[in-house]
Order: C-alpha cells, then structure tokens, then sequence
C-alpha cells in the first residue's frame, strides 16, 4: 500500500510549481542565484491563473537581490485560456515546450530579438492567435509548435534569409500552414526572390502560402527542400537555377496552377510526389541530367499532354504519371531498365508510346491499367519487337510495331567555337539549343593575390543542350586574347598596368558579350 501511495504522489509532482518557485508580483520563476537569472514557471501545470494582457519583465528582485528573466519554461501558461495578450522582454532567449499550450483566448503574443528558440508545441491550441511576428534571432522551431492555430492569418518575418533557413519536419510547425499569408516590412511576399546569401531552401518552408505567385532561385542555392512550396495554391511561375543539384520529394506539390516549370540540367533525380498534383502543368522538361524519376513525381498533372523520358534516366518510380488523363504521348529513352508499379495507370487519353530500350524494361503488370492500351500503339526498337509481345504488360497493347521512320531521340550537334573583335561566339546545327560553357583559367580571376598573373590563353569548353535531345560532345579551344586588344600586353583598359581590372573586363568581354 506505501508503494501504491509514494508512486501516485509521484504522478502529482509535475502538476504543482516547482518546490524551489518563487512567486513575484503574480508571477512564478525559478531562481537560478549564482547566474542571477530568473525563468518563468508554472503556477501548476494544468492550472495557471494567468489572465488579461500581461507583460513578463525584464528582472525582477528577490530578497534585495536582481535577477534578469531570461526563458519561460516549459508549460509556464499551459491552459491559460483567459490570456489574451502576451509581451516578452528582450531579456528572454529561449520559449520552451508547451508554454502557451491551449492559451485559446491569445490573440497576440510579442516576441523580442533577443530570442533564438522555440520549443515544442510552445504555442498549440492558440487557436484566436491572429498574427505573430518573427524576429531574425529565432534559429530553431520545435515540432507542432503551432499545431491548432487555425485563427491565423499572417506571419510577419524581418529577414528572408533566416526564414528560408527553417526546416519544419511538420506542417503544424510551421505557422504559415494555418496563416497562408508572408509579410516582410509590412507587405506581403507575392513575387518570391530568394537572397542571394541562401545557399539551401528549408523543409516546408513556404508550405501552403497562398500568396505567392512567383519565385525566382538565386544561383546560389544547391537543393530545394522537401514540401518546400507544397500547396502554393497561387503560384505561376518559378525559375529554377543550374545550381540545383536536388529537389526534395512533393517540392511543388498541389501547385495547382504551375503551368509550367524547366527542371535545370544540374538535377539528377526528381524526387517522390516532387509536381503531384500540378494540375495546371502543361508541359514537364525532364533534362539530360536525370537519371531517376520518383514515385507519384507527376501523379495527377492533368493537363499535360506528353513528356519525354531521355535516355539517362534508368527507373521511373510507382505512379510517377498515374492519373495524368490528358497524356496522350509517352516517349521512354533507351536507358530505362525498370518501371514501376502503376506509373501510367489511368492516362485515359495514352495513344501512343516511343520505347527505344532494346532490352525491355521490367514493368509490374499494372503499369498501364485503367489506359485502355488495347487501343493504344507501343513503338520499339525493330530488332526488340517480339520481345515486347512476349512480354507483359507491353504484349497489352492493341499494335506492336517498329519505330522504323519514326525520328529517336536526337543527339544535339557539337557546337563551334570562334573569337574574333573580343567577342566568343558559340554555334550548333541543332536550332533552339542552349550552350552551357566554362572559361579556365579561373584561379587567376579569385585567387585574392594583391598582384595576380594575367593568363593570356583562356580554354573554352561549351556543350549544346536542349529538351528532348541528348546533350552534345563537348567542344573545346584554346583563345589567344591578347592580340585582340591594343597597348602593354594584357593591359586592357589601356591605363598603363596590367591588375584586377584588367581581369575583370576580360571577363566581362568573354562571358558576357554578344
């Protein structure tokens, strides 16, 4: 009976204040006496008292002794319905776990720059929380941090940077999930340009923001985050740099009227349920540089008509374009070894399929169910042909027959290079393509040497890409520059030295003349 008694004392112990809480002018704090330092507790942790509009001071005194307030500990107001508002001093650095939990009549809380932390489900069940500003301090948000805060409407940050920094591993964490609406400087963000200093875009980061339209990526980022812009009812138009090399699973998923986005040939794989959903998407360029679709990547894009698959992607995940019912036409490049269960399932409209893989790809038996393929016609190499009748679910289209005169996947012509007045011109027989280069020696240009030698033999190297065709060779020349510009030998400017300057204008004249 003792054990029973001591064990159900123990469950009551975190229900009360702290033995060592002290209450100041209504307020409990636990006192931290050699650091001075006061941190707001519980009165009880299922019953505070807490009410009204409050403001936390900066210090408070105890015995004739000052101490700085600096975090509000866990469940300090857990349940406080009756408070309404709440101001923080610039003395507090961190907001633990649970603090203003189920505070259902909080309509606005003040969080000062000095704070860097936000715990867990610090503020769930705020649900008359209209608005909150962020300040740049804040690094960390915990998990469900504003779970149930379905009264907000807007989220007002100070630096851009910092926010696309966030990683939120849940939707509730982040509170533009309920608030739809990102405002900087008091306007809100419609036309997104990312700084140039964010070198990654966070996790959920601008998950379900609503008044986006478009957003431009700076050179300067590398990876997308998963669920990054998932939701994004309102967004148009995004570019994409050659920077990213990653784009996170459901990245752009239920951007409903995306009607277009040019996947960079940097990209190597496009990640699970990364544009499910896109119904507005009109057309999908899957470059050169992918050699991996997801699962669900195109799942539901309704509107698309056709897409290229090219030859450097080896496996196409489950349902990667299940349900897109306007996919009429369906090319699949020679270096597909495997396809997933249900990847065209239901693409009503399919007629036609290009599969130039001489090795039939594995595919599971529903890869193309509900797509009507016994009317439909699969073209394969000619030498492959009675393979694929032999094999399903391929032998379930109504005519096999050999590509024959039907064009394949083209490779890009190799481009040419001249230099001539100054001036670096790149040309291919291919029309349309685009010409990726790149100019050596550059450790002349950033070496950050006071006095740097100035090279007078550039290597130029330049390929052509272009949706729907295989990169080319890559050319190569070497350029002889300094017989193109008058006076001392490198001395383009003409002002009797040879230093940065210089460098800098051949720079400009090589990469960014016509």
């Amino acid at each position: 009976m003792k054990k029973i008694t001591i064990l159900f004392l123990m469950t009551l112990l975190p229900m009360m204040a702290s033995a060592d809480a002290v209450e100041i002018d209504g307020i409990y704090y636990n006192l931290v006496t050699k650091a001075k330092q006061a941190k707001v507790t519980y009165e009880s942790l299922y019953y505070n008292s807490y009410s009204g509009n409050f403001t936390i001071p900066a210090t408070v005194t105890y015995n004739d002794v000052t101490y700085s307030v600096t975090s509000l500990d866990d469940y300090a107001f857990n349940g406080c319905s009756g408070l309404t508002s709440v101001t923080i001093p610039n003395s507090v650095t961190s907001i633990g776990n649970y603090v203003f939990r189920n505070c259902s009549g909080l309509t606005s809380v003040t969080i000062p720059n000095s704070v860097t932390s936000i715990g867990n489900e610090s503020f769930s069940g705020c649900s008359s929380l209209k608005s909150i500003e962020f300040p740049e301090s804040v690094t960390s948000i915990g998990e469900k941090a504003f779970k149930g805060c379905s009264g907000l409407t807007s989220i007002f940050i100070t630096d851009l940077a910092a926010w696309c920094k966030f990683d939120f591993s849940e939707n509730n964490s982040n509170p533009l999930f309920y608030a739809h609406h990102l405002f900087m400087d008091g306007n809100e963000i419609t036309n997104l340009v990312i700084p140039n200093s964010v070198t990654s875009i966070g996790e959920k980061v601008f998950n379900r923001c609503y008044g986006l339209t478009s957003v431009t990526i700076p050179n300067s980022v590398t990876s997308i985050g998963k669920s990054a812009f998932a939701g994004c009812e309102g967004l148009t138009s995004i570019v994409i740099p050659n920077s990213v090399t990653s784009i996170g699973g459901s990245a752009f998923s239920g951007c409903t009227v995306l009607t277009s986005v040019t996947i960079p040939n940097s990209v190597t794989s496009i990640e699970s349920s990364a544009f499910h959903d896109c119904t507005g998407l009109t057309s999908i360029e899957i470059p050169n540089s992918v050699t991996s679709i997801g699962g669900w990547a195109f799942c539901s894009c309704s509107s698309v008509t056709s897409v290229t698959i090219p030859n450097s992607v080896t496996s196409i995940g489950e349902r990667a374009f299940s349900s897109c019912s306007g996919l009429t036409t369906v090319t699949i490049g020679s270096g597909v070894e495997s396809i997933g269960r249900a990847v065209f399932n239901n693409c009503e409209e399919l007629s036609k399929v290009y599969c130039y893989a001489e090795n039939v790809p594995t595919a599971e038996s529903d890869a193309f169910a509900g797509s009507y393929i016994e009317y439909a016609t699969l073209h394969v190499p000619e030498i492959s042909v009675t393979a694929y009748k032999a094999t399903e679910p391929w032998s379930g289209f109504g005519t096999i027959k050999a590509i024959g005169d039907v064009p394949v996947i083209e490779k890009c012509a190799t481009p040419t290079i001249s230099f001539a007045d100054g001036k670096l011109t790149f040309d291919c027989d291919t029309e349309g393509v685009e010409y990726v280069s790149s100019i050596t020696p550059p450790s002349a240009f950033n070496s950050g040497n006071k006095t740097v030698s100035v090279p007078t033999t550039y290597k130029v190297t330049v390929y052509a890409t272009k949706s729907g065709y295989e990169d080319s060779d890559v050319a190569t020349k070497e350029i002889e520059i300094s017989g193109g510009f008058v006076g001392k030998k490198g001395d383009v400017n003409e002002d009797g030295t040879v230093n940065g300057t210089d460098i800098q204008e051949v720079i400009n004249i090589i990469v960014n003349e016509e």
